[in-house]
C-alpha cells in the first residue's frame, strides 16, 4: 500500500469501526449538558437576568474541562486504543501492509478529530445559547477570545490522549483508562483550588481556561510544562509498546 495513503485509510477504518459504537453517543451528552446548566441558569434564576459573557463561558468551560471532557475522552481513548486487542484481532491488523507507527498515528488524529468536534460544537452550541436570551453585547474580540479559549482546550486535552492510550495498550483492554477517568474527576475536584492545581495533567485545561474565580494558587508556566512532558512520554512509551509481540 502506498504509505502516503496508509495512514488516510488508517483514520477512515476507525471511523467506520466507530459508526457501530454506542460509544459515540456520550457526544451529545457531554456537548450539551456543560451548556444546558448554564443556560438554564441564566434563562430561569432571577438571579442572572442577564448573560455576563465571561461568567457565562467560564462556568460552561469549567463544568466541561472538569467533568464531561475528561470523563468522556478517558472512555473514548481507552476504547480506540485497546479494541483491536479486547476482540483478539490485533495480530490480523498487523499483518497489514501499514507499520505499527502509523496505525498509533491514525487513531491520535481520530482521537483529535473527535476532541475538535466536541470542544467546537460545545462552544457553538454555548454563544447561541447566550444570544437567545437577555444578554451584554457581544463583540467581535470577545467571541474571537472565547474562541482562542476552546482551541486552547482542545490541545490541552489531546495532549493527554498519549498517555491514556499507552495505559490501553499496556494492559490490552480499557479498564485502566476508566479507572483513571473516573479518578482524574475526583482529584480535580479536590486539588484545583489548590498550590497542586498544575501538578496534575488532568486539572490543567481547566486551570488554562476560562474558569469560575481566579486560581489563588497557579504556576502557569509548570502546568504547560507538565502537559508538555506527559505528551512526549506518552508517545514514547506508547510507540514502545505498540511495537512488542502480541502472544
Amino acid at each position: 500500500m502506498n504509505k502516503v495513503w496508509s495512514l488516510p485509510a488508517v483514520i477512515s477504518t476507525e471511523f467506520i469501526k466507530l459508526k457501530k459504537c454506542k460509544i459515540l453517543w456520550c457526544i451529545p451528552f457531554c456537548v450539551i449538558l456543560p451548556d444546558a446548566l448554564v443556560f438554564s441558569m441564566y434563562a430561569f434564576n432571577k438571579k442572572y437576568p442577564v448573560v455576563d459573557w465571561n461568567d457565562y463561558v467560564s462556568i460552561a468551560a469549567s463544568v466541561f474541562n472538569l467533568f464531561m471532557a475528561v470523563g468522556f475522552f478517558t472512555l473514548i481513548a481507552g476504547f480506540i486504543f485497546s479494541r483491536e486487542y479486547q476482540e483478539n484481532t490485533i495480530n490480523t491488523m498487523f499483518t497489514y501492509p501499514i507499520s505499527r507507527v502509523q496505525f498509533f498515528a491514525g487513531k491520535l488524529i481520530v482521537m483529535l478529530i473527535l476532541i475538535s468536534i466536541t470542544t467546537m460544537t460545545s462552544f457553538i452550541l454555548l454563544m447561541t445559547s447566550g444570544i437567545i436570551i437577555k444578554h451584554e453585547p457581544l463583540t467581535a474580540n470577545m467571541l474571537l477570545t472565547y474562541g482562542k479559549s476552546y482551541v486552547l482546550m482542545i490541545i490541552m486535552h489531546f495532549a493527554l490522549v498519549p498517555i491514556m492510550a499507552f495505559l490501553s495498550i499496556y494492559n490490552k483492554n480499557m479498564i485502566p483508562s476508566l479507572i483513571l477517568g473516573i479518578s482524574a474527576v475526583c482529584v480535580n475536584i479536590i486539588i484545583l483550588n489548590t498550590p497542586f492545581n498544575t501538578v496534575f495533567p488532568w486539572t490543567v485545561p481547566s486551570v488554562l481556561s476560562p474558569h469560575i474565580d481566579g486560581r489563588t494558587y497557579t504556576n502557569y508556566l509548570f502546568g504547560e510544562i507538565n502537559l508538555i512532558v506527559v505528551f512526549v512520554l506518552g508517545i514514547i512509551l506508547s510507540v514502545k509498546s505498540i511495537k512488542n509481540d502480541v502472544h
